[in-house]
């Protein structure tokens, strides 16, 4: 049973399924299932969510992860990000966006559901919808069309439900004039900067003092436990003798996979650009155009394209091909220029095309229908496909029975070495890399996993899979202090440097406000410096650099005064006063006052959502069941 999961699991059709199905069905099949056991993880008023929708829940978010993060992804990194409280957080919100839809009468017809499956990529063939592919592909993964259609269903309604919530959110004049003065509104500061360094000849190291921080920050000098690994790759060439390929599974295959094998239509073309941005003025537009004409007059009166493409186009990226643009599909470039490829025949000039990025001239070179490739053309490439996912099976198959047999007794790691290849990684901490294997990460996780005389564990990756057992085991330690002295001096210095730097910057803001600023830094023999004028959002502090700490403190001040604490960036020290503030001019409002309001009503609208959905918590009864599910990895 388990090795038939692990092929369904491994089937490209099943995973490409899974991809555009998961999502709806994983999340929301389940709701309301009532066990005669106590099987739920949480209850929302009354309602249960049952232990297996959980687990489907959490295995559908820790996949999206995985998508992300390749084959950096472990379980450490599931754990750190706390995976199992989003997926139950999910759940229960879900639970109650439920409730509410029901409070607030909103419903999805069936007309709006037949429209989002008939939507589904997945099930379409040639663009439309085909109901017989939509039915194979559910019964490939076990899920009837009611099931299906009720999980579907439930997404919609929380996708109406949430639309509703976040439609309560509402954006004033007064805001935006608000965020638009805030956006617009300028600083110029004064500052004096202290450096660190500049004071670390003044810090005094004792053994008393050096001890004192070595106790406090030891945890730092930790060297981590360490671990080698011996292993046995079990590849799948070797296994690949032993593979029978028949004419229906590869029938099969090919049907499955039908869409990888569609060529949308596309055209070749080369194109050369003369730039011309959209703004540009009337007699920029007509010397321009002047000048595409020229070109192609050249082109007509026999010019090589691609040779002069080389020499006139103002497109970097294939200037150097003579134009050649490759074979795109529809919807890879703008609108204009693709139009009129397409619309072109092989071997035709087009008239000077306009786009936002100026004039073109196009030359079609080949122009490719939309196809469905036969069975025969890529037959040899399903085969291979089929061969080796069969040859990575039986490869798992030898490693988990010869696994099976190390834990019984029956053979010992020097017997395996007479007949396979037993490799040896050296001693790694758990944040270096393994050398020399496939999906390193998750090996090194195995390895971390493994405890003193486990005979080993397995790991299946695209190369084969790995029998892997510890060979060495260093344990983590906190070094003496004389093993480290240099580098815990050397620290030492730095961050009594640090505290002295910003000593003098203290002494000094406090002498610029009972002085002024002028006297404090002829006082100081420092020399300040002023910055070009600067906004509050985005963006760094001229010749400083980011801290949005300084801009906050800065733009609260009136002009001419200091502020009250020095600040840290990039390692120095500052002391900073506001020299002026620059009022924006309102006229500009105008032009920019819907695109302000469009992105302030987003950020209102996730806002007023996850505000509404805190207060439906706070009303709701929710038992959580920590005897069965841990919320903390």
């Amino acid at each position: 049973m388990l090795n038939q999961i692990r092929k369904n699991v491994r089937n490209p059709y099943v995973q490409a399924v899974l991809g555009l199905i998961i999502l709806v069905f994983i999340f929301f099949f389940g709701w309301g299932v009532r066990s005669q056991k106590p099987a739920y993880v949480a209850k929302v008023n009354g309602t249960e969510i049952d232990l297996a929708t959980y687990q489907r829940a959490y295995g559908n978010l820790a996949e999206l992860y995985r998508q992300a993060y390749g084959e950096r992804w472990n379980a450490r990194m599931a754990k750190e990000l706390g995976l199992a409280r989003r997926a139950l957080d999910q759940l229960i919100d879900q639970a109650l966006l439920l409730e509410e839809a029901d409070r607030r009468d909103i419903e999805v017809t069936d007309e709006e559901l037949a429209a989002a499956i008939q939507a589904v990529g997945a099930f379409q063939e040639g663009g439309r919808f085909s109901k017989q592919r939509y039915l194979q592909l559910l019964d490939a993964n076990r899920i009837t069309p009611l099931e299906y259609e009720q999980s579907t269903r439930r997404e919609l309604l929380l996708r109406k439900v949430e639309q509703a919530i976040r439609a309560q959110a509402q954006v004033t004049d007064a805001e935006i004039e608000a965020e638009y003065r805030d956006r617009n509104t300028k600083a110029r500061i004064s500052f004096v900067a202290f450096r660190p360094e500049a004071f670390e000849p003044q810090v005094e190291v004792t053994d008393e003092a050096l001890a004192e921080y070595y106790e406090a920050q030891k945890e730092q000098y930790r060297t981590p436990e360490r671990r080698s690994a011996r292993y046995v790759l079990f590849a799948p060439e070797a296994f690949e003798k032993d593979v029978e390929v028949t004419d229906e599974e590869i029938r099969q295959e090919y049907n499955w996979r039908a869409g990888e094998f569609a060529e949308k239509e596309a055209v070749r073309a080369r194109h050369i650009l003369v730039r011309l941005p959209q703004n540009a003025s009337e007699d920029e537009e007509k010397k321009a155009r002047e000048r595409i004409e020229k070109i192609r007059k050249q082109i007509e009166e026999g010019a090589d394209f691609a040779d002069l493409a080389k020499k006139v186009s103002e497109d970097p990226g294939s200037k150097d091909k003579g134009g050649d643009l490759g074979y795109f599909e529809r919807g890879k470039m703008v609108p204009e220029f693709e139009k009129v490829a397409f619309s072109l025949e092989p071997g035709q000039l087009s008239e000077p095309v306009r786009t936002p990025f100026g004039y073109h001239l196009i030359r079609v070179e080949d122009h490719r229908e939309a196809r469905q490739k036969p069975l025969e053309e890529v037959r040899d490439q399903v085969e291979r496909d089929i061969r080796r996912r069969k040859a990575l099976e039986l490869a798992f198959t030898a490693a988990d029975n010869t696994l099976m047999d190390l834990e019984d007794g029956k053979v010992t790691w020097d017997d395996l070495a007479k007949d396979h290849e037993v490799k040896t990684t050296p001693l790694l901490a758990k944040t270096e890399p393994v050398p020399g294997v496939a999906k390193p990460e998750e090996f090194r996780e195995v390895l971390f996993s493994l405890e003193p005389g486990q005979p080993g564990e397995v790991l299946e990756t695209p190369r084969g899979t790995y029998l892997l057992a510890l060979a060495e085991r260093k344990p983590a330690e906190v070094p003496a202090l004389e093993a480290v002295r240099d580098q815990v001096e050397a620290a030492y210095r730095k961050q009594e440097a640090v505290r002295l730097a910003r000593k003098k910057a203290e002494e000094f803001l406090a002498a610029a406000r009972e002085k002024g600023w002028e006297e404090a830094v002829k006082a100081s023999g420092l020399e300040a410096e002023t910055t070009d004028p600067f906004v509050k959002k985005g963006g760094a502090v001229p010749t400083i650099g980011w801290s949005p700490e300084l801009k906050e403190a800065v733009f609260a001040l009136e002009p001419g005064q200091v502020a009250e604490e020095p600040f840290e960036v990039n390692g120095k020290i500052y002391a900073v006063r506001l020299e002026e503030k620059i009022e924006p001019d309102m006229a500009g409002l105008e032009a920019e006052r819907e695109k302000i309001r469009s992105e302030l009503l987003g950020k209102k609208q996730g806002q007023v959502f996850e505000e509404y959905l805190q207060q439906l918590r706070k009303e709701a009864e929710i038992e959580i069941n920590e005897d069965l599910v841990r919320l903390d990895g």
